[in-house]
């Protein structure tokens, strides 16, 4: 990204808990014409891994050129044969996290951080070479209102100034989702939602993509 994106933004998808163990029905969704550029991967119990439904979605995904990355697990990213890892903060400072991250995986793989609310974070995580920084609403936020307008202030700084893509994490539903597309994230991060039926999953994907489309919004 650098001053001025003239590409739409992208989709990600989140799985979360238990959806990295899909069933074949919702694997075949994301195998639709909806453009999915990356896939992350929560964390499943550690018997997971040798999960065939889980390894299928890895490869699945990745034949279809969608990058799947798992969620502070570079372990099960090398087990999973993934595109790499996503880092979200916690008490160990997140420039360590990366510096150990990438000498865990190298530099074929991604290794792409969530910042939180840091500018110096995101700059110094750019600098050292992270393939994207995520910028989201942490939970543990007062004021769930204030974290969503600092969202819009990091991704649209960010985009104006830098070239490192970014992430808009957190989003909440498809308008939100064009507004940060609009604001210049370079990819929206999206929780795939549970309970729908093969058809309606398919509809949600195509409508979360034409949300990231300039001019067109869907409720």
């Amino acid at each position: 990204m650098g001053q001025e994106q003239t590409d739409p933004a992208q989709l990600v998808i989140v799985l979360v808990g238990g959806e990295t163990k899909l069933p074949g029905d919702r694997q075949e969704a994301l195998r639709a014409d909806t453009p999915v550029a990356c896939l992350i991967l929560s964390t499943p119990a550690p018997d997971a891994i040798q999960n065939t439904n889980v390894q299928a979605l890895v490869s699945m995904a990745q034949h279809q050129g969608i990058a799947v990355l798992t969620s502070n697990d570079e372990h099960m990213a090398k087990e999973l044969s993934a595109d790499g890892v996503h880092l979200s903060p916690n008490e160990e400072p997140i420039t360590e996290r990366y510096a150990r991250s990438r000498e865990m995986l190298g530099t074929d793989l991604i290794v792409g951080v969530e910042v939180g609310t840091s500018r110096h974070d995101a700059m110094a995580l750019a600098e050292a070479g992270a393939d994207y920084v995520a910028f989201g609403v942490p939970s543990e936020s007062l004021s769930q209102e204030r974290a969503r307008e600092r969202q819009r202030e990091l991704v649209a700084w960010w985009a104006e100034v830098f070239q490192p893509p970014c992430v808009a994490l957190d989003i909440m539903d498809h308008e939100q989702a064009g507004e940060f597309a609009e604001l210049g994230a370079d990819f929206v991060a999206r929780a795939l939602p549970n309970g729908l039926a093969d058809t309606e999953l398919k509809q949600w994907l195509s409508d979360a993509q034409n949300a990231l489309t300039p001019s067109v919004h869907c409720d």
